[in-house]
């Protein structure tokens, strides 16, 4: 790759270490390109395939290899030693080189994601760093010190998540200011309507968008088991409809050939419903009724605004939902991302915006159908939610503040 600095242009370096990362950093590029077309866009993604910048006409200048962990090489020794046998270090070195290749012909870096992150952009690209700290809030635990010396090294200017801990950081000294969640600028909305239920409830299942999402459809499905049990027993007249927000890096075939010995017939779509997104629907036949559940990609956005309540085992899914104001219900998983620790650190991220349960069933589903029955609960959890992510606004507003500073 040539690194020969063209001096027409300006050229922003977007770095994400993870999918979230990459879709947050994505769409701030899509604003910089509407607010400055005269800059040169590159996306380097240190974890996956770089999709999301893909998606957006933004070049990537190298992929990561899928590692076991699925980003998550820290959550664990187990992990990392996966990780390690994996080719972690063969990676990491392979990204430093890339990094010191372009040293000197970017104007700017801009890093999504953790200190890690800004750490490698610091020592090997040794340019002007705007840093998004998507990976911590002070609503969960503040940074440590050692971080914000990091930060206090590296960093021209800091945009965090939320504005208490973009207080914190001004109060230590460093140069941080609070423009908005671009998280909740990744939300597209083109035809919610065709979610919608006028005589009933929807409920939207979010599995993850990492391998272990496969597993965690496991006990999302029996969840939606327990549930329609439990309503036909109480004679719930309200009809539920169940859909799943797929991941773009998941694969419908797979997920149906996972869930088939649990009993799900896969159901292929119309040519309609292809349009609309859908990729398949599963099927099941139990004693009481009944019962479907459509899987359906690319219309996240529609799929969240059309829903009443979330049953989440995503990161970012369940922040976006909780900032859209729907009531969040979640449990811990089975794999490598969303264990205990991080849906302890998500409830102290959102509040009463979402409710933490264990991983049983009958306890996930009873919650779930009281929930539904109660308006004013819903409107609390969807108040905090909606304070606790933001507005949406923040890409725009950062895309501005980096035009202004590179003009």
């Amino acid at each position: 790759m040539s690194t020969v600095r063209n001096e027409e242009h300006r050229r922003v370096l977007l770095l994400s270490n993870g999918h979230g990362e990459d879709e947050i950093a994505a769409i701030l590029g899509e604003q910089l390109e509407q607010v400055a077309p005269e800059f040169e866009l590159l996306g380097f993604p240190l974890v996956g395939n770089g999709r999301a910048y893909a998606v957006k006409g933004i070049s990537v200048l190298m992929d990561a290899k899928p590692l076991p962990s699925g980003g998550f090489t820290r959550n664990n020794l187990g992990n990392f030693l996966r990780d390690v046998k994996a080719g972690l270090f063969r990676q990491i070195g392979a990204q430093v080189n890339m990094l010191r290749q372009l040293r000197g012909s970017v104007d700017l870096a801009v890093c999504a994601g953790d200190v890690y992150l800004l750490t490698l952009a610091g020592l090997f690209l040794k340019q002007p760093i705007f840093f998004l700290p998507t990976a911590k809030s002070d609503y969960i635990a503040a940074h440590l010190w050692i971080e914000r010396r990091i930060m206090h090294r590296f960093c021209r200017q800091i945009f965090p998540r939320d504005a208490q801990t973009a207080g914190s950081l001004v109060r230590h000294g460093l140069p941080a200011e609070f423009v908005g969640n671009l998280m909740m600028d990744c939300l597209t909305l083109t035809n919610p309507a065709a979610f919608q239920e006028k005589a009933g409830w929807v409920i939207l299942l979010l599995p993850g968008s990492r391998e272990e999402a496969y597993t965690n459809m496991r006990d999302l499905t029996a969840a939606v088991l327990a549930l329609e049990k439990m309503a036909v027993g109480q004679e719930t007249k309200e009809r539920r409809r169940y859909f799943v927000a797929l991941a773009g890096s998941l694969n419908f075939q797979e997920l149906s050939k996972r869930l088939s010995p649990e009993g799900w017939m896969t159901v292929e779509p119309t040519a309609k419903e292809i349009e609309e997104g859908v990729r398949g629907h599963l099927d099941r036949v139990e004693a009481w009724g009944s019962l479907r559940i459509t899987i359906v990609q690319g219309r996240f956005g529609d799929l969240l605004a059309a829903c009443d309540l979330v049953i989440g085992l995503a990161g970012t899914g369940n922040e976006q939902a909780a900032g859209m104001g729907k009531p969040v219900l979640t449990f811990p998983g089975r794999g490598a991302q969303f264990t205990r620790m991080f849906a302890e650190r998500q409830k102290r991220l959102l509040g009463e915006a979402v409710c933490l349960l264990p991983r049983e069933p009958e306890v996930v589903a009873k919650t779930a159908l009281a929930l539904l029955c109660d308006s004013a609960a819903q409107e609390k959890m969807g108040r905090c939610g909606r304070q606790r992510m933001g507005e949406p606004g923040g890409a725009r507003k950062l895309a501005l503040r980096i035009k202004e500073y590179l003009s």
